[in-house]
């Protein structure tokens, strides 16, 4: 679509700008595809699709970091927002993606900020609690920590959705 801004991923692929019709929830648009998303897409919800790269994990947290100062969500919230959004990201990246797209949506009310992270592989997440001097597998667990909310949604024909919810109120 010409005439559209075009911004690039640290790497150079293009991200580009959709119009309110924007990405459907649960199909998979091309790689990069920035937009609103809902059923009439009215409903404020944003959406980035991302490759099934590493540096998509820093793509994706820049993207959210944004969205949410967009939003009004600042100072600590907004951290929290970025770490957790990481966490969702890199367990897409490493363990779900199969090759395929991942998907990120980032919804905020004035109470809740609300960010879902799709992959292609239908195995939900694991929490668990390695040892001390073990180097990873800490992600879900540091999601189950430290969101208010957060759970997995079967995407039959595309994989699963994994989200998480900070109450805005609590900082």
């Amino acid at each position: 679509m010409s005439g559209e801004p075009v911004r690039r991923t640290p790497s150079g692929r293009p991200l580009r700008l959709v119009g309110p019709t924007g990405v459907p929830v649960g199909t998979v648009g091309p790689v990069g595809t920035v937009g609103p998303v809902g059923t009439d897409g009215t409903d404020g919800t944003l959406a980035l699709v991302l490759s099934p790269e590493r540096q998509s994990v820093a793509v994706g947290r820049h993207w959210v970091v944004r969205a949410a100062v967009d939003a009004g969500v600042t100072g600590m919230a907004n951290q929290m927002v970025e770490l957790l959004t990481s966490e969702l990201l890199a367990n897409a990246v490493l363990h779900g993606s199969a090759g395929r797209a991942i998907h990120l949506w980032f919804h905020c009310t004035d109470e809740v900020a609300r960010i879902s992270v799709s992959d292609s592989v239908p195995d939900p997440p694991v929490v668990l609690h390695p040892g001390i001097v073990a180097p990873s597998g800490r992600g879900m667990a540091i999601v189950e920590a430290m969101s208010n909310r957060w759970g997995v949604d079967e995407q039959p024909e595309f994989g699963k959705t994994v989200w998480f919810e900070i109450d805005l109120d609590e900082y």
